[in-house]
């Protein structure tokens, strides 16, 4: 698959109409990311024991509900979000999260124990039955190219990405780097991939430079 490095995407999908950038939501380094995978990994050395132990974690105690809304009232103003993207942190306590949420928890989780070019958050388009756009995890382990599924328990932790057909990828992103697939859903000019998949959730006003 051929992959190529653009920049970091504005998205709104907080609230207030809160943008924030794409790698934002990747935080190997907040302080209840690092506690949950302490406690997760504690005294295992084999890294994929210690990869399937966060991934059983996210997919097992996080709640999968297709799409998360919230609301928030500060001074008597109130914003709502009818599909809330929440930073690991807060995925972490409400243990409840759509694919993008739990996503974002497992690959903060795993980028602990892999370096930035081993490990992406993917958004894309999984085609079973009715194609849908959804999230999930990608590693990279002796080589091979591995799809971590956030949203199940019930399936190997390990999937083949040559194999897994029924995954279509985007975007690849983490705390440091993103990717986008040439050709997929993106907007011209490409080098920004301001990508139609992600065209309810970017921050349109920042993007033509009104704020």
């Amino acid at each position: 698959m051929v992959k190529m490095q653009v920049d970091d995407q504005p998205i709104s999908s907080t609230f207030y109409h809160e943008g924030k950038w794409l790698s934002d939501f990747i935080t190997p380094s907040a302080l209840e990311v690092e506690t949950l995978h302490d406690g997760l990994t504690e005294g295992i050395i084999d890294l994929d024991k210690r990869i399937a132990n966060c991934w059983y974690w996210v997919a097992k105690q996080v709640k999968y509900k297709p799409f998360i809304s919230g609301s928030m009232t500060i001074e008597c103003k109130t914003s709502y979000q009818n599909d809330l993207w929440m930073e690991p942190s807060l995925t972490k306590k409400v243990k409840v999260g759509n694919c993008a949420n739990k996503s974002f928890l497992l690959t903060s989780l795993i980028r602990r124990d892999l370096p930035s070019n081993q490990v992406y958050c993917v958004l894309g388009n999984l085609y079973n039955g009715k194609a849908g756009g959804h999230a999930w995890v990608q590693v990279k382990l002796n080589g091979e190219d591995y799809i971590v599924e956030s949203t199940r328990s019930d399936i190997p932790v390990f999937v083949r990405a040559d194999v897994a057909g029924r995954y279509e990828a985007i975007h690849f992103f983490n705390d440091e780097t993103i990717f986008a697939v040439p050709g997929k859903t993106a907007l011209q000019p490409f080098s920004r991939c301001y990508s139609t998949w992600l065209k309810d959730y970017l921050d349109w006003a920042y993007i033509e430079g009104e704020r």
